[in-house]
């Protein structure tokens, strides 16, 4: 940690917003990841200091940050859910989540068609979760396609069997 910051320091001081934003995003994901780290309110803080630094020109460095910012607020509602919070609670941040994804594919370039099929799948389960099949399925449909077109048979194929799952526990 102490040497993504310290790169993260020498980066601002050199004015090297790219080498700075990167650093900030790799710190957002050791709190998002690491067990021993964990702290989603570092990691999103992280992140939001990597959209500062990245240029507004990049639209898939951008794009990539606010899904991780929808990850962050996903995971906030499963830790919600599983702690039994209110169901506001659970909505919040959900709805966050929500937001962030539909971001972050007003942002992503037609071939960024890995990051495509990861954003759409996210959405199938931010819909299953909120119990709108019919959008979810939309969803996941458009990440199975993505996948294919990214050659990745075997992703493809674990979206089919969760749409499955989903489909037989209705």
């Amino acid at each position: 940690m102490s040497s993504y910051k310290e790169s993260l320091a020498l980066s601002e001081q050199i004015e090297e917003q790219a080498g700075a934003a990167i650093c900030a995003f790799n710190l957002g994901r050791a709190y998002q990841d690491l067990p021993a780290l964990r702290d989603l309110a570092a990691a999103e803080q992280w992140y939001r200091r990597d959209l500062e630094l990245t240029d507004e020109s990049d639209h898939l460095g951008r794009a990539q940050t606010i899904n991780q910012l929808g990850l962050v607020a996903y995971e906030r509602f499963l830790e919600a859910r599983a702690a039994g919070a209110a169901e506001a609670e659970q909505l919040k941040h959900l709805n966050a989540a929500l937001n962030y994804y539909q971001q972050a594919l007003t942002l992503l370039p037609a071939n960024a068609v890995n990051d495509l099929a990861v954003t759409h799948n996210q959405l199938g389960l931010i819909y299953k979760n909120a119990g709108q099949t019919p959008r979810a399925l939309e969803h996941y449909q458009q990440s199975i396609n993505f996948k294919e077109q990214a050659g990745n048979i075997y992703s493809a194929g674990t979206t089919r069997f969760n749409v499955a799952l989903m489909l037989a526990q209705q």
